[in-house]
């Protein structure tokens, strides 16, 4: 396994360290591999939730779900039981990085099921997002989100991992010309980061069985990301009551765009 790009959150890693590593991967290259962050056992707890909740995955659903890829689609999810806990909603790590590079206040702007379907083709390269397309000045701007993927099934060559442009983030135009340098093999416990200004694209899944990873943008206070139109029944955040109530003021604002189910 190559190390590019790669930090580790192992028991015996020096975590200070590590989260100063993955802001200047960030910084430089507009992505980081964040190995060892989440313990697999509670993982499977969560993916085991999320599966029985999600049985038609892989069926696209455009007025309920977030996707205008074809054979990928993002689906929402509930924050409750295994979801709700820190350690896989936000892990500590995850969110000093998140507050160093969007400044303390960020949000959690939404939390859903990133679902690559069977056969799903090599996506096209593209940014999540860009402030000023037209004008081309985004590449001297801060960041202003950032994505946070968790795969909950092994992320290779069979199942699609996510290529990525190092460095795009900080490079004016238009998609680039040469091919991607970098397509991360992550095993479940791991977890992926990026600018949301960076080129990448999700590789094809050649499995006969979806590829669900736990999407999640992370974004400044100012910035929201605008619904799909044709997405009518579609709610990025939500949350149940309990779960929201459990938690403390600050993971409260941290959340404070969700919609709070019953």
């Amino acid at each position: 396994m190559h190390d590019h790009n790669r930090v580790s959150f192992a028991s015996t890693a020096d975590h200070g360290c590590a989260v100063a590593a993955a802001v200047a991967h960030l910084r430089r290259d507009g992505v980081v591999v964040l190995d060892d962050l989440i313990d697999r056992n509670l993982l499977a707890e969560c993916s085991e939730m999320v599966t029985a909740r999600h049985p038609d995955m892989a069926l696209p659903d455009r007025a309920q779900y977030f996707g205008p890829y074809v054979g990928r689609h993002t689906i929402p999810l509930q924050i409750d039981g295994a979801l709700a806990d820190p350690a896989v909603l936000l892990p500590k790590p995850v969110a000093r990085i998140a507050a160093t590079l969007l400044d303390d206040t960020f949000k959690i702007d939404s939390v859903g099921l990133l679902v690559a379907v069977p056969g799903a083709p090599d996506q096209t390269a593209h940014r999540d997002a860009w402030l000023y397309p037209r004008q081309g000045v985004d590449h001297l701007l801060p960041a202003f989100a950032l994505a946070f993927a968790v795969p909950l099934v092994r992320m290779d060559e069979a199942s699609g991992r996510t290529a990525f442009w190092r460095g795009s983030h900080r490079t004016p135009g238009a998609t680039p010309a040469t091919l991607h340098d970098l397509a991360p093999t992550l095993d479940p416990g791991s977890a992926i980061m990026w600018d949301y200004r960076i080129h990448h694209r999700g590789l094809a899944n050649n499995r006969d069985v979806p590829r669900p990873v736990i999407f999640s943008a992370l974004s400044r206070e100012w910035w929201v990301e605008i619904d799909p139109p044709e997405a009518k029944h579609y709610r990025k955040l939500k949350i149940s009551r309990s779960a929201f109530e459990a938690f403390g003021s600050r993971w409260q604002a941290r959340l404070s765009r969700a919609s709070i189910e019953n």
